[in-house]
């Protein structure tokens, strides 16, 4: 046997499409994607080794956003970051509200799962102080 194997030909793989933060748009959209904190992914590519820079199954990813205006200015990361989108805390918390309220009013989410998850806002440090 040849190792690595010969590759003979590569299956394109389709994927949902996704808006400016990298995020899909179909589906239910859960408050992780509504008040995101960063870029999830269903997919992932292997970083190193024979594979590296190919798709690597559907074992997702998360790439969070910068948490300053500054930091992502450095980085030339294109999507706002923490501080740009929730300029305080109340504001976070308030966005987690309103699509876990949204859920539960569309019967996707129980109440008292969508008040863990605004007590988790609540409790959470975002933006960082």
């Amino acid at each position: 046997m040849e190792q690595p194997p010969k590759v003979v030909r590569v299956l394109h793989s389709l994927v949902p499409r996704v808006y400016a933060d990298g995020n899909e748009l179909a589906g239910i959209r859960s408050p992780l994607l509504e008040a995101p904190l960063g870029t999830y992914t269903g997919w992932n590519v292997a970083a190193a080794g024979f594979e590296a820079g190919r798709f690597c199954g559907n074992n997702g990813g998360y790439i969070p956003f910068a948490a300053t205006r500054s930091e992502r200015m450095a980085t030339g990361d294109p999507r706002l970051s923490v501080e740009e989108r929730y300029p305080t805390h109340d504001a976070y918390v308030a966005k987690v509200k309103e699509a876990a309220g949204r859920l539960v009013a569309q019967h996707y989410l129980l109440a008292d799962d969508a008040e863990r998850m605004v007590q988790q806002a609540r409790e959470s440090k975002v933006p960082a102080p």
